[in-house]
């Protein structure tokens, strides 16, 4: 109550100041008038029409929400209301003496001069004010985060106007290359060139945060901050966008922290949606492993496209719930099934209910050490698992179904690869004998799945650490999960003679790398270790995403590429493959191994060996050379 008491005294003393002023702001415009006469007349001090100018303008002023800022906060827009209403305010002036007397006795050089006079005695005092209030605050509070701002221009002018308005921080340096800037400040913040140092002046100016104020920054400048300040206790932002300040003030508490993906600096793939959404819309579309990471968010994908009926088939009883109730408010029929895709004939129950056209099948197990003390159990989800959703899509007639794939498929060395090539090869046998078409869609790890590195590493660092790294010279492809999901759909129209469809992925990271700059970003550079602890069974240090017989072609899509003509497969295929039932369900985990070698020639896990560096690097060159000219062509 007292608080609001003291606003009301406030805005009550702002507007007797502008009313004031008005006043003043008349009397003097003729007071300059008449100073040049001899014989001046006598200038009213109060008079009828003074009374009339007052009013008029109080009443422009009202409406014009001159008094819902503050003088604390007066800015540009501010300044630019206090504009409109003289301007405003002068013609209405105009208007009733002329309506009431002619202008008799108001000079034509009075009506020019007031508005400006009363934008200067309006906004004179509101500025002052403002920055004595700034300057006070910057004196006495030490407490604040002290900033160092990376580019000069409209973003760095925003932060630092809002930053003094909301007190939340001190911007002590600017940072920008730009010989333009040299020698100049904003907002008496000074610039200076120098990105190389900054380190060196986050050390020397005891800064807590550095804020990236460019429009949508590179990954390269990105990652030349997070690395040049990796050993660094600092937090590394990035600037909202112009419009974003519009709204409301900003907070550094509210700046959005760098992920890995703006890290990785992926650039966009434009997708042919239309064709997608021609293709898939208003049929019925079943999903294995429906809840989890990409599954899920293959199904949220489907429910925007507009699919008539979408099922979802997974095994666990809380992921199935998840998804389920969160797509519960989308106008299709979503079934979710509770069920194993190595129950069979659950797995034909479910088919004859839904009746899909199309179907992606995403249920796999995927962590590859744990397969590897695990074998049988991957077999029979990753294998018999995909037998039996490719023979239903056969038997039940579906259009197409789509497998998702791994780069751990190609020249596998551990079971969950080996498995993984193998659901492949059953899916090209089937293309050779069925009137449904099977494609495969392969690409490297996804950002933040289950089991992924990314939020190992996040817990690993919310505990102190240390990160564990298997190896300093260990790589791996990465992509979003919504990416990867775009590519899923994207394969089903991508061309009739492509069985499997491979993303160009860019250049391979360094984990280790990605390890240091996700402690960077954390704000715990000296805090968190790193450890490599050394392979684990079934890793090896570098992943492919296409075998060298396979031919890949460019698709209508850039970036996305075909394997061109894949390999006939055995017609002995499906008997191999259900010797290896048998062995897993007697839980062999040898006996699975030397199938799967078998099966799957180039699979290197029964050796017990790692690929040397040099095979794999001759192997990623090739995969480089071949995607730079298929986008070439």
């Amino acid at each position: 109550m007292t608080m609001n008491r003291r606003a009301l005294h406030l805005r009550l003393a702002v507007v007797a100041h502008d009313l004031f002023m008005t006043w003043l702001a008349w009397v003097l415009c003729f007071l300059i008038r008449y100073s040049i006469w001899p014989n001046s007349p006598v200038i009213e001090l109060w008079s009828i029409e003074i009374f009339a100018v007052v009013v008029i303008q109080g009443i422009i002023c009202f409406t014009f929400n001159m008094y819902r800022g503050l003088w604390r906060f007066a800015s540009v827009p501010d300044l630019m209301n206090l504009v409109k209403s003289a301007i405003i305010g002068t013609l209405a002036i105009a208007l009733f003496f002329f309506l009431f007397n002619r202008l008799n006795g108001i000079p034509r050089s009075v009506l020019l001069m007031y508005p400006v006079l009363l934008v200067l005695l309006w906004g004179g005092p509101r500025i002052t004010y403002r920055m004595w209030k700034d300057k006070y605050f910057n004196l006495t509070d030490g407490n604040k985060p002290r900033v160092l701002i990376i580019g000069a221009g409209q973003i760095a002018e925003l932060f630092i106007r809002n930053a003094g308005s909301n007190q939340s921080c001190h911007v002590i340096r600017i940072i920008d290359d730009n010989k333009a800037f040299v020698g100049t400040q904003i907002r008496g913040v000074k610039i200076q060139p120098g990105i190389e140092k900054i380190h060196q002046m986050v050390v020397d100016f005891e800064i807590d945060l550095v804020v990236i104020a460019k429009q949508s920054p590179t990954a390269d400048l990105i990652k030349l901050v997070v690395d040049e300040l990796a050993d660094c206790n600092c937090t590394i932002r990035v600037a909202p966008d112009p419009d974003d300040y519009d709204s409301n003030l900003i907070n550094v508490n509210q700046l959005q922290p760098i992920t890995v993906e703006d890290l990785l600096g992926r650039e966009k793939v434009e997708l042919d949606w239309q064709s997608v959404a021609n293709y898939i819309k208003n049929k019925s579309v079943l999903v294995t492993g429906g809840g989890g990471s990409i599954g899920s968010e293959l199904c949220r994908q489907l429910a925007r496209i507009g699919v008539s009926q979408l099922s979802i088939v997974d095994h666990s009883e809380y992921n199935l719930y998840a998804i389920d109730k969160e797509l519960s408010n989308e106008h299709l029929i979503i079934n979710s099934h509770l069920g194993d895709v190595t129950n069979q004939a659950h797995l034909y129950h479910i088919f004859k209910q839904t009746k899909p056209d199309v179907v992606f099948h995403a249920a796999a197990y995927k962590h590859v050490p744990l397969l590897e003390t695990h074998a049988c159990e991957g077999f029979l989800n990753n294998v018999i698992g995909t037998r039996h959703v490719a023979d239903c899509c056969a038997d039940f007639g579906v259009d197409k179904m789509v497998l998702i794939s791994t780069d751990k498929a190609v020249n596998p060395y551990s079971v969950m690869g080996a498995t993984k090539r193998l659901s492949e090869k059953y899916c090209q046998y089937k293309n050779q004998i069925c009137e449904t078409k099977f494609l495969t869609v392969r690409f490297g790890n996804v950002l933040g799945s289950a089991g992924s590195v990314v939020p190992l590493f996040e817990q690993q660092i919310a505990n102190g650490g240390p990160v564990t790294v298997t190896d300093e010279k260990m790589e791996r492809y990465f992509m979003t999960i919504e990416e990867a999901c775009q590519l899923i759909l994207q394969s089903l129209v991508l061309g009739k003679d492509n069985e499997i469809l491979v993303l160009d992925m860019g250049q391979p990271v360094k984990i280790k790398s990605l390890a240091e700059r996700m402690i960077a970003l954390s704000g715990k550079g000296k805090d968190v270790q790193i450890s490599i602890t050394g392979l684990r069974t079934g890793e090896k240090l570098y992943e492919e995403l296409h075998y060298d017989i396979e031919n890949l072609e460019p698709t209508k899509v850039p970036k996305i590429s075909g394997v061109k003509k894949a390999q006939l497969q055995n017609n002995q295929l499906p008997e191999l493959i259900q010797q290896g039932r048998q062995a897993a369900l007697k839980f062999d985990q040898m006996e699975i191994k030397k199938i799967l070698a078998q099966l799957v020639p180039e699979f290197k896990g029964h050796e017990l060996r790692i690929l040397k560096d040099p095979e794999i690097k001759k192997r990623q060159q090739n995969h480089s050379n071949k995607s730079a000219d298929n986008i070439k062509e």
